[in-house]
């Protein structure tokens, strides 16, 4: 692959897992009006982003072992899912969560309500792409269990970058209700970036068309 076109896709990588882990900050920010910031809070959002990095790698490696054309259908289907899912956060988040606590006197429920409401559905979409970004190195010629190292060494990353950001530069100076919209832009161009990559890739591996160079066991990825 040309250099461009790995320094870009290694940045998506990351500015994905940014998003993922910053926006469980922005969470935290977007319940704590209404919930608090006790370990209870804490315990149900954690265990909501798990729950969809979880479920997002079992997706994303079902859609890896697609056909090609279905895969294409998922992997589109998959980022207007999650670009959804932000947009509704960024829109309706601070009311649902309100109307939720209000409806339901146990803050367990109106926090399991809200956590699966505004979080599980754009954090699993976006965790989907992680096995498929895999796929896409492996299929350079990059070994699997090296590939596997690579993207998801360089996505913690992303993860680390997130809560450090988030927390002590955009919290301190942007407000929730603005933040979630840029997150929701971010994803927008880190997603149809992707896409773009991940289609690109797919063509130039039918049958017809050039083959990738393998890369040596010198390559770095």
């Amino acid at each position: 692959m040309p250099g461009v076109i790995v320094a870009a896709f290694y940045l998506i990588v990351v500015v994905l897992g940014i998003l993922s882990m910053g926006f469980q900050l922005l969470g935290s920010r977007l319940l704590g009006p209404t919930f608090g910031s006790s370990i209870i809070v804490w315990a149900w959002l954690i265990s909501t982003f798990l729950t969809a990095f979880s479920l997002g790698s079992l997706l994303g490696g079902w859609i890896s072992s697609l056909a090609a054309d279905r895969r294409r259908a998922f992997q589109i289907a998959s980022a207007l899912a999650a670009i959804a899912g932000l947009a509704f956060t960024a829109w309706f988040g601070r009311g649902l969560v309100e109307a939720i606590s209000l409806q339901y006197e146990s803050i367990t429920t109106g926090l399991f309500l809200s956590c699966i409401g505004l979080f599980l559905v754009p954090v699993t979409m976006l965790s989907s792409f992680g096995p498929q970004c895999v796929q896409f190195l492996a299929a350079r010629g990059i070994k699997p269990g090296a590939a596997s190292g690579v993207i998801y060494g360089i996505s913690t990353v992303g993860n680390i970058a997130g809560v450090m950001l988030t927390a002590f530069v955009l919290l301190p100076n942007l407000r929730v209700s603005t933040l979630l919209y840029v997150w929701l832009g971010v994803a927008v161009v880190a997603l149809g970036g992707l896409l773009t990559l991940l289609h690109r890739a797919e063509t130039a591996t039918r049958p017809g068309n050039a083959a990738p160079t393998p890369a040596s066991s010198h390559d770095s990825p």
